[in-house]
């Protein structure tokens, strides 16, 4: 894969409803064509995964990724809770968005994440949990990357259900979450449980649950040749793009599979 140059993201600072500031991390695409709106994992920040968001940006994605409060490295993190963490996530989120239409106004939206943020995102794209349904009619897709698991009480049974949209899961046989996910396979269950169409899930021998911070070069090659095709096909309604999804190839050591 050739060498690109790295884009570093510019910080817009937008209030919140409940009185706090959000941070939102900026990676701007020279020629832009769509929208990432990106949640961190739990703890994390978005300067984790600079190398793909920059990727997505220099592809033609704009990514607007808020600092979460549940970040270590948000300077108001020891006055939260972990109990706050889902719902100070929804309302980022969904200024982010707002901040999308009203700035982008005529670029898809596209929602991805990892970790407890792929479940944020999820929720965006349909995914309906305790808190109810919560989408974003607007979505066009969703790029999760290991998945939080079933988290009780947020994830129901019919969770996944609600999530009609495009899917692009992924995960890795040994992605573990302490405390959360003892069973890679429970990864699986957003591509599982939610309604054929449009979703694809990617598996990476020997990959843990920080992957796609973490991915060697032969495996961030492949995330970046799914991921942006991904982005092009549902993002931009691209043909071609959706063409080259479905028949990307698996290298050894990665299983992808479609339904």
């Amino acid at each position: 894969m050739a060498a690109i140059a790295e884009i570093e993201p510019s910080h817009v600072m937008l209030p919140a409803p409940d009185g706090r500031t959000i941070d939102l991390n900026v990676w701007a695409a020279p020629k832009e064509k769509g929208i990432v709106v990106y949640s961190h994992g739990f703890n994390g920040s978005p300067a984790a995964y600079q190398r793909i968001l920059s990727a997505w940006a220099s592809h033609g994605f704009t990514v607007i990724a808020p600092l979460h409060v549940d970040s270590l490295r948000h300077p108001q993190h020891a006055q939260y809770d972990n109990g706050q963490a889902f719902t100070t996530r929804l309302t980022d989120l969904a200024v982010a968005r707002g901040f999308a239409r009203q700035t982008h106004a005529s670029r898809p939206i596209v929602v991805a994440g990892h970790s407890f943020g792929s479940l944020m995102s999820m929720i965006a794209g349909g995914a309906v949990t305790v808190a109810g349904p919560l989408g974003d009619p607007e979505v066009k897709g969703v790029i999760a990357f290991s998945t939080a698991g079933d988290v009780p009480p947020l994830v129901q049974p019919e969770t996944y259900q609600g999530l009609t949209g495009p899917l692009l899961l992924v995960s890795g046989d040994q992605d573990r979450v302490q405390g959360f996910v003892t069973d890679p396979s429970d990864h699986r269950h957003p591509y599982e449980l939610s309604p054929v169409g449009d979703k694809t899930m990617i598996t990476f021998s020997g990959a843990d649950h920080e992957l796609v911070a973490n991915a060697d070069d032969a495996d961030f090659a492949v995330l970046i040749e799914a991921t942006e095709a991904f982005l092009d096909a549902y993002g931009l309604g691209d043909a071609v793009a959706k063409a080259r999804l479905t028949a990307l190839p698996a290298p050894d050591g990665v299983t992808i599979e479609r339904r």
